[in-house]
């Protein structure tokens, strides 16, 4: 418990505007309908940002996430490997699981009888099932949370996070997802990133007492 209140501590650029997400995101599905923030969201659309969210949304998929682990493997780094490695395997199997438990339809199926109302931009395949929870969301935020916690400039907590939150802002834009998705999709994200990367830490701190932090990357 004291290592995980330190590392909040130590990463506040990061979870105290998450922390506000929270809270601002729940209000927003305590006041506004299902519907009502998808749509509000996803019909805010311009030429230059149907263009930009396309590229945006590709922080969130698998692809990014494994290349951040080849770059790991790269420089050696093989105990971050091993636990982002965990982190991509425990989301991975909770989102899916998830999904299929769920099976909620996403937005261009949900709005099939009034399919007009959903921006879409022809480029894009817009899935239809397994909703619930966003993925890519998921994975941005669980990248981001662990890029944060090995980071020396804690500084750039903040900059994680609004990529992060511009890749779940893009699963709506691109009709893939509600914002109910995305905002889950963040919880499992960060927790799970959060609590491995906690476990690990721990165990090194056991085994190397004088160690005071998990092996970092330097953004300075």
């Amino acid at each position: 418990m004291k290592t995980l209140i330190t590392l909040l501590g130590k990463n506040a650029s990061f979870f105290l505007p998450f922390l506000l997400w929270i809270v601002g995101g729940a209000l927003l599905q305590a006041y506004f309908t299902h519907e009502e923030l998808f749509l509000a969201i996803n019909h805010a659309h311009t030429s230059w940002a149907d263009i930009a969210m396309t590229g945006i949304t590709y922080i969130g998929d698998g692809i990014a996430f494994a290349v951040m682990l080849a770059i790991m493997l790269a420089f050696r780094k093989y105990r971050l490997f091993l636990s982002a490695g965990t982190i991509l395997l425990l989301v991975t199997i909770i989102v899916q699981i998830a999904k299929h438990y769920y099976n909620e339809p996403r937005p261009a199926l949900y709005f099939a009888d009034t399919a007009t109302l959903v921006h879409t931009i022809k480029w894009v395949h817009v899935h239809g099932s397994c909703s619930f929870p966003s993925g890519h969301t998921t994975t941005a935020f669980a990248m981001f949370t662990f890029l944060t916690l090995i980071c020396r400039n804690k500084i750039v907590g903040f900059a994680f996070l609004t990529l992060a939150l511009l890749a779940a802002y893009s699963r709506i834009y691109l009709a893939q997802h509600f914002f109910v998705d995305v905002y889950a999709g963040s919880i499992i994200g960060t927790t799970s990133s959060l609590v491995v990367y906690t476990l690990f830490h721990q165990r090194r701190l056991k085994s190397s007492p004088e160690v005071d932090a998990e092996p970092v990357i330097g953004l300075t």
